[in-house]
């Protein structure tokens, strides 16, 4: 089947009986059987639409990257996106939301100097809510060498109290494990060591960042609280690691 012009999908709406995950799914569909503009659509109206979690946000946008790269006025709006997510910023009227919608862009893109470059002008213009854009933008300004910068907004102490607070959550929710209750108890993290391990790497970068700014006194301080609170067997086997 042709594809068609992409003014016949301006403003797309799907049929009311449609589920997100069905607009994904006749996404996935147009691309394949070569009807791109459909496919450009679809994905535009789930953008504008629906709010996820960043682990299906990234695979969303890797089908839609996978799409501009049969279609490029897919890549194009995009990149429109992630440009209207920096005016918003840049005149005011955008929020940590805008940010964190560049530069999860941005890194699909593979252009995180774009994010690191946006970052240095609201460190300059609005430090307030650069502190809140942060999170976001360390990876990309370690990238960059921008370790001072980093230095002005890391605050270990709150980044650990967020992640205990979001494992206390995950610990409150059911398990749907059918493994003997006994192994439930070899470790107080043991559901979730992937995530643990995931924070254990962030702790030794901000570890590193704050000996870099001459905070040595503040590293030693959060090592001994990070080992205090995960003292298990994954975080002994990590730590030991060279």
């Amino acid at each position: 089947m042709t594809d068609t012009s992409a003014d016949d999908f301006e403003n797309w709406q799907p049929p009311d009986d449609w589920s997100s995950r069905k607009v994904l799914r006749e996404a996935q569909a147009d691309r394949r059987a070569g009807r791109y503009a459909a496919a450009l659509a679809k994905h535009v109206w789930f953008h504008q639409n629906e709010s996820l979690p960043e682990i299906r946000r990234s695979s969303v946008l890797r089908k839609w990257i996978e799409l501009g790269a049969k279609y490029p006025p897919a890549l194009q709006k995009l990149k429109d996106f992630r440009d209207l997510a920096k005016a918003k910023l840049l005149n005011g009227e955008g929020d940590v939301n805008e940010f964190a919608e560049f530069t999860k862009i941005n890194r699909k893109l593979d252009e995180v100097q774009q994010t690191a470059s946006l970052f240095f002008t609201l460190d300059e213009q609005d430090p307030d809510l650069a502190f809140k854009c942060y999170p976001y933008a360390e990876s990309s300004l370690i990238r960059a060498g921008e370790y001072q910068v980093c230095g002005k907004y890391i605050d270990p102490e709150h980044t650990l109290e967020i992640h205990l607070s979001a494992l206390n959550f995950l610990h409150q929710r059911p398990s749907h494990t059918n493994l003997p209750r006994h192994l439930h108890q070899q470790s107080r993290f043991w559901y979730n060591s992937d995530f643990n391990r995931s924070f254990y790497q962030h702790a030794a970068v901000l570890i590193a960042l704050l000996i870099h700014n001459d905070r040595s006194p503040e590293a030693r301080a959060f090592a001994g609280r990070v080992r205090y609170e995960f003292n298990d067997q994954v975080l002994n086997e990590w730590w030991r690691k060279p």
